[in-house]
């Protein structure tokens, strides 16, 4: 399936895209490709944008807008705005990667998907090789990604029934970590923690919530 209609024009857009704004777009353009959205692909999509600092209100602003210059105007003049976004090459190559992403998310990329992201890396002046470089790095990442869901999957399941989710913090320096708070049935406040290792694979526990976090 050819794409020229969407990457091949001059269609221009009414509205400027932040960087965030148009890596977001692209993820979008991808998820919507094959008609057929999936609940993995929000969450990469949308926790993108979070992981950049946005807010929930601010996710949700960007995708209002994007949407809204997808409908009014086009899916071409959204793609233009998102070039004149991304000048930077590393801008470049975190669009494409978060494209393959979003496009691994459900465990299946269909032949719209794989077509519109080759597509898209031409339109971007990405070669083969540097674009193969992308995607395979992406798989990698994706597949730690997967292992470490399912970790975190194994030891919700082992909560008692009826644990709820009260919030989380994120501190990030050289490295990065996440403590998820969980409120037991009882009453009894637990942290799910998440670190980001030297070598960038996670390290995940849980454990009884410190004195100094129970208020």
């Amino acid at each position: 399936m050819a794409y020229e209609n969407v990457f091949q024009t001059e269609i221009e857009c009414s509205e400027e895209l932040t960087p965030n704004e148009a890596m977001f777009a692209i993820g979008l353009m991808v998820m919507i490709v094959d008609g057929d959205i999936d609940n993995n692909e929000v969450e990469i999509l949308e926790g993108f944008l979070l992981r950049k600092g946005l807010s929930v209100l601010e996710v949700n602003q960007a995708r209002q807008k994007v949407l809204r210059i997808r409908y009014s105007e086009s899916e071409a003049a959204l793609f233009n705005a998102v070039k004149k976004a991304i000048p930077e090459p590393k801008q470049i190559e975190a669009t494409i990667d978060l494209a393959v992403k979003v496009a691994l998310a459900d465990n299946k990329v269909t032949s719209e998907e794989k077509s519109f992201v080759m597509e898209l890396a031409r339109a971007l002046n990405v070669n083969d090789e540097e674009f193969s470089r992308i995607v395979e790095n992406a798989k990698k990442k994706f597949s730690s990604h997967q292992k470490s869901l399912d970790k975190i999957d194994e030891i919700l399941s082992l909560l008692p029934e009826g644990t709820v989710y009260e919030g989380f913090s994120v501190a990030k320096n050289a490295y990065s970590f996440y403590n998820i708070k969980l409120r037991a049935p009882n009453g009894q406040l637990l942290i799910l923690n998440i670190d980001e290792t030297e070598d960038k694979k996670l390290d995940i526990d849980i454990e009884v919530a410190p004195p100094w976090m129970m208020s």
